[in-house]
């Protein structure tokens, strides 16, 4: 197998992930808009060139998430990726009515609901299941809709998952899986956090808290 490294980089809202291996570097997730220089440091202290990246992939649309992937995409040359389903929203920007799923997510709400997401033309367009390599990136990827309607997760080759906010830590345990704070379908997140506890990950990357143990995410089953 070859070696690969998960560098994350925080953010004020979110954080954004770094995987390297010998061929080069994918981003997944890209922070809000002004957090580029934080993924290009983390690049050069990997002791790679922005070049290097192969691929940027964008879990979903939200501003959290996509706010600079055109700066990084500009800055790396590599393409740009997000599920079909929410490439539309992508290409529009704007803001989005975001369905809180409990009470925090209520509170917060009214903050979160000012944030615009960059009208982006995506580069690929993924299908439910795609293997990265063919795109330049590392491992595969599989939608987890609910979160939006093309969530998507990246599984790893050693079994890890990268999962945007198809699941979130908790925010006192940041390490103990949680359904995810907003949700434009509750039901359909639910089958994604039991089709995510299937794969029986080893270690599972968030954008909020995390990562992940194990047992936290396995007992999602019983859901």
């Amino acid at each position: 197998m070859t070696a690969y490294t998960v560098h994350t980089v925080k953010n004020v809202a979110s954080s954004a992930f770094l995987v390297t291996d010998e061929n080069g570097a994918m981003i997944v997730d890209t922070g809000v808009a002004g957090r580029a220089p934080a993924m290009l440091q983390e690049i050069a202290d990997a002791g790679l060139r922005p070049t290097d990246v192969k691929l940027i992939l964008l879990t979903h649309y939200h501003a959290d998430h996509s706010g600079s992937a055109l700066a990084l995409r500009e800055a790396t040359g590599a393409p740009i990726a997000i599920h079909r389903d929410d490439a539309d929203q992508l290409r529009r920007g704007g803001r989005v009515d975001l369905q809180p799923t409990s009470l925090m997510p209520r509170l917060m709400k009214v903050m979160l609901d000012k944030a615009e997401i960059p009208a982006t033309e995506p580069d690929i367009i993924l299908d439910d299941e795609e293997d990265l390599t063919r795109h330049g990136g590392i491992g595969r990827s599989f939608v987890t809709p609910g979160h939006t309607p093309g969530s998507t997760c990246v599984l790893l080759p050693d079994g890890s998952i990268l999962a945007g906010d198809a699941l979130s830590g908790g925010l006192m345990r940041a390490r103990t899986a949680r359904k995810p704070m907003f949700a434009t379908d509750l039901d359909t997140a639910a089958r994604s956090m039991r089709t995510i506890a299937d794969h029986a990950p080893t270690t599972v990357y968030v954008g909020h808290g995390g990562p992940l143990a194990a047992p936290s995410v396995a007992a999602l089953k019983a859901l």
